[in-house]
Protein backbone atom coordinates (compact mmCIF):
# COMPACT_ATOMS: atom_id res chain seq x y z
CA UNK A 1 0.00 0.00 0.00
CA UNK A 2 1.38 3.42 -0.88
CA UNK A 3 1.84 5.26 2.39
CA UNK A 4 1.30 8.81 1.14
CA UNK A 5 -1.86 7.90 -0.76
CA UNK A 6 -3.21 6.00 2.22
CA UNK A 7 -2.89 9.11 4.39
CA UNK A 8 -4.68 11.23 1.78
CA UNK A 9 -7.54 8.80 1.39
CA UNK A 10 -7.76 8.35 5.16
CA UNK A 11 -8.47 12.06 5.45
CA UNK A 12 -11.10 11.85 2.75
CA UNK A 13 -12.64 8.85 4.48
CA UNK A 14 -12.67 10.64 7.83
CA UNK A 15 -14.61 13.50 6.27
CA UNK A 16 -17.10 11.03 4.82
CA UNK A 17 -17.72 9.32 8.15
CA UNK A 18 -17.49 12.28 10.52
CA UNK A 19 -18.93 14.89 8.18
CA UNK A 20 -17.42 18.01 6.73
CA UNK A 21 -17.09 20.23 3.72
CA UNK A 22 -15.57 19.23 0.42
CA UNK A 23 -13.71 22.52 0.23
CA UNK A 24 -12.01 21.75 3.54
CA UNK A 25 -10.67 18.51 2.10
CA UNK A 26 -9.45 20.35 -0.97
CA UNK A 27 -7.59 22.86 1.19
CA UNK A 28 -6.05 20.15 3.39
CA UNK A 29 -4.87 18.10 0.44
CA UNK A 30 -3.56 20.78 -1.90
CA UNK A 31 -0.77 19.08 -3.84
CA UNK A 32 2.63 20.74 -3.79
CA UNK A 33 3.80 19.42 -7.16
CA UNK A 34 1.74 18.58 -10.23
CA UNK A 35 2.46 16.23 -13.10
CA UNK A 36 2.38 18.32 -16.25
CA UNK A 37 3.17 15.80 -18.99
CA UNK A 38 1.79 12.34 -19.52
CA UNK A 39 5.24 10.89 -20.14
CA UNK A 40 6.31 12.11 -16.72
CA UNK A 41 3.43 10.32 -15.05
CA UNK A 42 5.30 7.06 -15.49
CA UNK A 43 7.58 8.29 -12.69
CA UNK A 44 6.48 8.46 -9.04
CA UNK A 45 5.50 11.99 -8.02
CA UNK A 46 7.15 11.34 -4.66
CA UNK A 47 9.51 8.56 -3.56
CA UNK A 48 7.09 7.67 -0.74
CA UNK A 49 4.01 7.64 -2.94
CA UNK A 50 4.63 4.46 -4.94
CA UNK A 51 5.25 0.82 -4.26
CA UNK A 52 8.90 0.05 -5.18
CA UNK A 53 7.82 -3.36 -6.45
CA UNK A 54 5.08 -1.97 -8.68
CA UNK A 55 5.58 0.42 -11.59
CA UNK A 56 2.81 3.04 -11.63
CA UNK A 57 0.67 3.06 -14.74
CA UNK A 58 0.53 6.15 -16.90
CA UNK A 59 -2.66 8.18 -16.74
CA UNK A 60 -4.65 10.76 -18.65
CA UNK A 61 -3.52 13.94 -16.92
CA UNK A 62 -5.14 16.28 -19.40
CA UNK A 63 -8.63 17.24 -20.55
CA UNK A 64 -10.77 14.63 -22.24
CA UNK A 65 -12.70 16.14 -25.15
CA UNK A 66 -15.82 14.79 -26.83
CA UNK A 67 -16.28 16.15 -30.34
CA UNK A 68 -14.25 18.38 -32.66
CA UNK A 69 -11.51 20.07 -30.65
CA UNK A 70 -11.85 23.09 -32.96
CA UNK A 71 -15.61 23.48 -32.43
CA UNK A 72 -16.60 27.14 -31.88
CA UNK A 73 -18.45 26.53 -28.62
CA UNK A 74 -16.87 24.84 -25.64
CA UNK A 75 -18.84 23.23 -22.85
CA UNK A 76 -16.82 22.25 -19.79
CA UNK A 77 -18.52 19.67 -17.60
CA UNK A 78 -17.34 19.33 -14.01
CA UNK A 79 -18.65 15.98 -12.83
CA UNK A 80 -18.22 13.57 -9.93
CA UNK A 81 -18.30 9.92 -10.89
CA UNK A 82 -20.43 9.04 -7.84
CA UNK A 83 -22.89 11.92 -8.40
CA UNK A 84 -26.41 10.73 -9.25
CA UNK A 85 -27.24 13.98 -11.06
CA UNK A 86 -24.15 13.50 -13.21
CA UNK A 87 -25.27 9.98 -14.02
CA UNK A 88 -28.64 11.40 -15.06
CA UNK A 89 -26.94 14.01 -17.25
CA UNK A 90 -24.90 11.36 -19.06
CA UNK A 91 -27.87 9.04 -19.53
CA UNK A 92 -30.63 11.49 -20.41
CA UNK A 93 -29.08 14.78 -21.59
CA UNK A 94 -25.72 14.04 -23.19
CA UNK A 95 -27.05 11.74 -25.95
CA UNK A 96 -29.33 14.49 -27.32
CA UNK A 97 -26.63 17.13 -26.90
CA UNK A 98 -24.18 14.89 -28.72
CA UNK A 99 -26.52 14.17 -31.61
CA UNK A 100 -27.61 17.76 -32.18
CA UNK A 101 -24.52 19.78 -31.34
CA UNK A 102 -21.38 17.70 -30.74
CA UNK A 103 -21.58 15.29 -33.67
CA UNK A 104 -22.39 18.19 -36.01
CA UNK A 105 -19.23 20.08 -35.04
CA UNK A 106 -20.99 22.97 -33.34
CA UNK A 107 -19.92 22.13 -29.79
CA UNK A 108 -17.17 20.27 -27.99
CA UNK A 109 -17.55 18.86 -24.49
CA UNK A 110 -14.58 18.99 -22.12
CA UNK A 111 -14.96 16.54 -19.23
CA UNK A 112 -13.24 17.41 -15.95
CA UNK A 113 -13.35 15.47 -12.70
CA UNK A 114 -14.63 17.22 -9.59
CA UNK A 115 -13.95 14.58 -6.97
CA UNK A 116 -16.28 14.16 -4.02
CA UNK A 117 -14.97 13.67 -0.51
CA UNK A 118 -15.48 9.92 -0.39
CA UNK A 119 -13.09 7.10 -1.33
CA UNK A 120 -15.48 5.48 -3.81
CA UNK A 121 -15.42 8.64 -5.89
CA UNK A 122 -11.68 9.17 -5.56
CA UNK A 123 -10.80 5.62 -6.56
CA UNK A 124 -13.33 5.42 -9.41
CA UNK A 125 -12.18 8.79 -10.76
CA UNK A 126 -8.63 7.48 -10.61
CA UNK A 127 -9.43 4.37 -12.63
CA UNK A 128 -11.19 6.34 -15.36
CA UNK A 129 -7.96 8.30 -15.70
CA UNK A 130 -5.76 5.17 -15.84
CA UNK A 131 -7.05 4.05 -19.21
CA UNK A 132 -6.67 4.95 -22.86
CA UNK A 133 -8.23 7.99 -24.50
CA UNK A 134 -10.44 5.68 -26.56
CA UNK A 135 -11.76 3.95 -23.46
CA UNK A 136 -12.15 7.03 -21.25
CA UNK A 137 -15.75 7.97 -22.05
CA UNK A 138 -16.92 4.32 -22.23
CA UNK A 139 -15.37 3.75 -18.78
CA UNK A 140 -17.08 6.85 -17.39
CA UNK A 141 -20.37 5.62 -18.86
CA UNK A 142 -19.95 2.23 -17.21
CA UNK A 143 -19.34 3.77 -13.80
CA UNK A 144 -22.40 5.99 -14.16
CA UNK A 145 -24.60 3.13 -15.34
CA UNK A 146 -23.64 0.87 -12.41
CA UNK A 147 -23.37 3.65 -9.82
CA UNK A 148 -25.91 2.06 -7.47
CA UNK A 149 -23.87 -1.13 -7.46
CA UNK A 150 -20.44 0.17 -6.49
CA UNK A 151 -21.33 3.14 -4.25
CA UNK A 152 -22.32 1.61 -0.90
CA UNK A 153 -21.66 4.24 1.74
CA UNK A 154 -23.48 2.37 4.52
CA UNK A 155 -21.28 -0.70 4.14
CA UNK A 156 -18.19 1.49 3.88
CA UNK A 157 -19.08 3.23 7.13
CA UNK A 158 -19.77 -0.10 8.85
CA UNK A 159 -16.38 -1.48 7.82
CA UNK A 160 -14.64 1.74 8.83
CA UNK A 161 -16.17 1.69 12.30
CA UNK A 162 -15.66 -2.06 12.83
CA UNK A 163 -12.28 -2.65 11.19
CA UNK A 164 -10.62 0.73 10.64
CA UNK A 165 -9.69 2.89 7.67
CA UNK A 166 -7.28 0.41 6.01
CA UNK A 167 -10.06 -2.17 5.72
CA UNK A 168 -12.49 0.46 4.46
CA UNK A 169 -10.01 1.62 1.84
CA UNK A 170 -9.47 -1.96 0.68
CA UNK A 171 -13.25 -2.46 0.43
CA UNK A 172 -13.76 0.74 -1.58
CA UNK A 173 -10.91 -0.14 -3.93
CA UNK A 174 -12.31 -3.62 -4.45
CA UNK A 175 -15.80 -2.40 -5.33
CA UNK A 176 -14.43 0.19 -7.73
CA UNK A 177 -12.01 -2.31 -9.33
CA UNK A 178 -14.91 -4.68 -10.11
CA UNK A 179 -16.46 -2.03 -12.34
CA UNK A 180 -13.06 -1.21 -13.78
CA UNK A 181 -12.75 -4.84 -14.80
CA UNK A 182 -16.08 -4.57 -16.63
CA UNK A 183 -14.65 -1.68 -18.64
CA UNK A 184 -11.46 -3.55 -19.52
CA UNK A 185 -9.00 -2.91 -16.66
CA UNK A 186 -7.40 -5.87 -14.92
CA UNK A 187 -6.99 -5.91 -11.15
CA UNK A 188 -3.20 -5.59 -11.26
CA UNK A 189 -3.38 -2.38 -13.29
CA UNK A 190 -6.13 -1.09 -11.02
CA UNK A 191 -3.85 -1.49 -8.02
CA UNK A 192 -0.99 0.20 -9.87
CA UNK A 193 -3.35 3.11 -10.55
CA UNK A 194 -4.32 3.35 -6.87
CA UNK A 195 -0.62 3.37 -5.97
CA UNK A 196 0.26 6.15 -8.42
CA UNK A 197 0.45 9.33 -6.33
CA UNK A 198 0.34 11.55 -9.42
CA UNK A 199 -3.23 10.51 -10.21
CA UNK A 200 -4.74 11.84 -7.00
CA UNK A 201 -2.53 14.92 -7.15
CA UNK A 202 -3.96 15.61 -10.61
CA UNK A 203 -7.55 15.11 -9.48
CA UNK A 204 -7.05 17.46 -6.56
CA UNK A 205 -5.47 20.06 -8.81
CA UNK A 206 -8.45 20.00 -11.22
CA UNK A 207 -10.86 20.31 -8.32
CA UNK A 208 -8.96 23.21 -6.82
CA UNK A 209 -8.90 25.01 -10.18
CA UNK A 210 -12.66 24.49 -10.55
CA UNK A 211 -13.33 26.11 -7.18
CA UNK A 212 -10.95 29.01 -7.72
CA UNK A 213 -11.76 29.80 -11.37
CA UNK A 214 -15.47 28.97 -11.63
CA UNK A 215 -16.62 28.72 -8.00
CA UNK A 216 -17.80 25.17 -8.58
CA UNK A 217 -19.52 23.77 -5.49
CA UNK A 218 -21.86 21.13 -6.93
CA UNK A 219 -22.04 18.71 -9.82
CA UNK A 220 -22.67 18.65 -12.63
CA UNK A 221 -21.53 22.21 -13.25
CA UNK A 222 -21.48 23.34 -16.88
CA UNK A 223 -19.37 26.16 -18.29
CA UNK A 224 -20.33 27.41 -21.77
CA UNK A 225 -17.63 29.48 -23.45
CA UNK A 226 -16.24 30.49 -20.07
CA UNK A 227 -19.57 31.28 -18.39
CA UNK A 228 -21.03 29.08 -15.65
CA UNK A 229 -24.69 28.40 -16.36
CA UNK A 230 -27.59 27.56 -14.08
CA UNK A 231 -29.05 24.10 -14.50
CA UNK A 232 -27.91 21.03 -16.41
CA UNK A 233 -30.89 20.15 -18.56
CA UNK A 234 -30.86 20.24 -22.36
CA UNK A 235 -32.94 23.41 -22.49
CA UNK A 236 -30.45 25.16 -20.17
CA UNK A 237 -27.61 24.21 -22.49
CA UNK A 238 -29.48 25.15 -25.65
CA UNK A 239 -30.21 28.58 -24.24
CA UNK A 240 -26.55 29.07 -23.32
CA UNK A 241 -25.40 27.83 -26.74
CA UNK A 242 -27.74 30.29 -28.47
CA UNK A 243 -26.43 33.14 -26.33
CA UNK A 244 -22.84 32.11 -27.08
CA UNK A 245 -23.61 32.11 -30.81
CA UNK A 246 -25.05 35.63 -30.59
CA UNK A 247 -22.03 36.83 -28.61
CA UNK A 248 -19.73 35.32 -31.23
CA UNK A 249 -21.46 37.22 -34.02
CA UNK A 250 -21.02 40.59 -32.30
Amino acid sequence: MAVKITKKIALLLAVLVIGGGALTVSMILQPQNQTSANADSEKPSNPESSNPDMTPVSFLNYDMVLGDKNAPIEIIEYAAISCSHCAHFHADVLPALKEKYIDTGKVKLVYRNFIFDNPFDVFASSLTRCTTEENFFPAVKTYFEFQKVWVNNQELKRIYEAEGHEAAIKYAQGEVAKIGKMSGMNLADAQKCFDNGGVIDYLLKIRQEAVEKYQVNSTPTLIVNGRKIEGHHLEDLERAIAEANIAGEN
